[in-house]
C-alpha cells in the first residue's frame, strides 16, 4: 500500500513539473507561461474545480519562495557571500521574480495534489 501511495505522488510531481493535466496526464495545463488553459485539450477536465481554486497554489508558490530565500540569505551571510545591504538586495529581487518564475508549477502541483487527495474521474 505504501509504494501504491509513493508511486501516486512521483507520478504528480513528474505531470505537475511538465505542467500537464492532473487527471489524464497528457494535456497542457498552460498556454502559455503564465496564460493558463481552462480545460484540458486532451480529456476536457476543468481545471477550477470551484471559484477560487487555485488560492492555494500561492502557499505552495510563498512557501517555496520564502523557504529558498531564507537558505540563500543565511547562506550568504553566514559564509559573507556580500554584506547585508548587498544581501537584502537580492532578496528583494528574488521574492519578486521567483514567485512568477514558479507560478505554473505552483498552480500544476496544487491541482495534482487535489487529484491526489480527491480524484476525478475521466471523462473518456
Amino acid at each position: 500500500m505504501l509504494l501504491k501511495i509513493d508511486m501516486r505522488f512521483l507520478k504528480i510531481i513528474i505531470q505537475s513539473l511538465r505542467l500537464k493535466c492532473c487527471v489524464c496526464g497528457q494535456g497542457k495545463m498552460f498556454r502559455r507561461w503564465l496564460i493558463m488553459n481552462a480545460d484540458c485539450p486532451e480529456c476536457g477536465c476543468h481545471f477550477e474545480r470551484e471559484a477560487g481554486f487555485f488560492l492555494g497554489s500561492i502557499y505552495v508558490n510563498y512557501t517555496f519562495t520564502a523557504l529558498t530565500m531564507t537558505i540563500l540569505y543565511m547562506l550568504g551571510y553566514f559564509l559573507k557571500w556580500a554584506d547585508n545591504n548587498t544581501l537584502l538586495i537580492w532578496a528583494l529581487f528574488y521574492v519578486v521574480i521567483v514567485p512568477a518564475i514558479i507560478h505554473p508549477f505552483a498552480r500544476s502541483l496544487w491541482a495534482g495534489f487535489d487529484q491526489m487527495w480527491d480524484p476525478r474521474e475521466r471523462e473518456d
